[in-house]
């Protein structure tokens, strides 16, 4: 399979740094089939290591639902989610933001 470069954009907010969220685009290499958490991954190891989102062993099962956010302004699992150009990745509206794509799961704003 070969690659091509697609454009992700991912909300960023760092509460000991910055006053309100805003968002950054990346480009990372994409091949067919390849999930939004696979991109993420990219961006954090080749691109920006301070980028937070929830990524752990049994991710990419679709079971506990930790990596849930807005996909494009619609609720769904980056784990699960296949990367397409231009893809929006926002945390889930309501809930605090720890940092980026974290939120606190145990309560909302």
């Amino acid at each position: 399979m070969t690659e091509k470069m697609q454009k992700i954009c991912v909300s960023r907010f760092d509460p000991a740094l910055d006053q309100t969220s805003y968002f950054q685009t990346f480009e990372v290499p994409v091949v067919e089939g390849m999930a939004v958490l696979q991109a993420l991954d990219y961006i954090y190891e080749h691109l920006d290591g301070t980028l937070a989102y929830y990524d752990h062993g049994a991710c990419a099962q679709g079971i506990c639902k930790r990596c849930t956010a807005l996909i494009d302004e619609k609720p769904d699992l980056i784990c699960q989610t296949k990367m397409r150009d231009g893809i929006k990745i926002e945390p889930l509206p309501k809930f605090k933001v720890i940092k980026d794509l974290v939120y606190d799961r145990a309560g909302r704003e």
